[in-house]
């Protein structure tokens, strides 16, 4: 990536990102470990959409899954005991299995695409694979 590229990673680092880690663990009641490889998020000649977009790819669907999972004391506690870390690269797996979740770690791999589109969609998958899981 180029110098606008990594200028726009570090803005989102050092202000936006704080705010979503706030807002996790204000929901949850609890530290969420988040992880990022932030060098493999975003795309050559997309800085200018780099806020909105890694919010809406990354960290927009999760935190609506945790809300529809989070419905009832049974949800809450659910996501308490076993949700502890999410795992976040852009760089997609070979299997094309965006999602996993193993060890209380959620883990998304995924380029930077669909930067308004389908975060319905991945808030459903996230749902999915939660409740299976936990």
């Amino acid at each position: 990536m180029g110098l606008p590229e990594r200028r726009a990673i570090a803005e989102y680092q050092k202000n936006t990102f704080p705010k979503w880690q706030k807002e996790f663990n204000d929901f949850l009641g609890y530290h969420l470990e988040i992880e990022v490889d932030w060098p493999t998020l975003g795309a050559e000649g997309q800085s200018h959409v780099f806020d909105m977009g890694i919010s809406a790819i990354y960290f927009e669907p999760l935190l609506l899954a945790l809300k529809d999972i989070a419905v009832d004391d049974f949800g809450k506690q659910a996501l308490k005991d076993g949700f502890h870390k999410y795992v976040i690269s852009g760089i997609e797996p070979d299997d094309r299995i965006f999602y996993k979740f193993s060890n209380k770690t959620l883990s998304y791999g995924m380029n930077f695409c669909n930067i308004e589109n389908y975060v319905n969609e991945r808030r459903q998958r996230i749902v999915q694979l939660l409740e299976k899981n936990l």
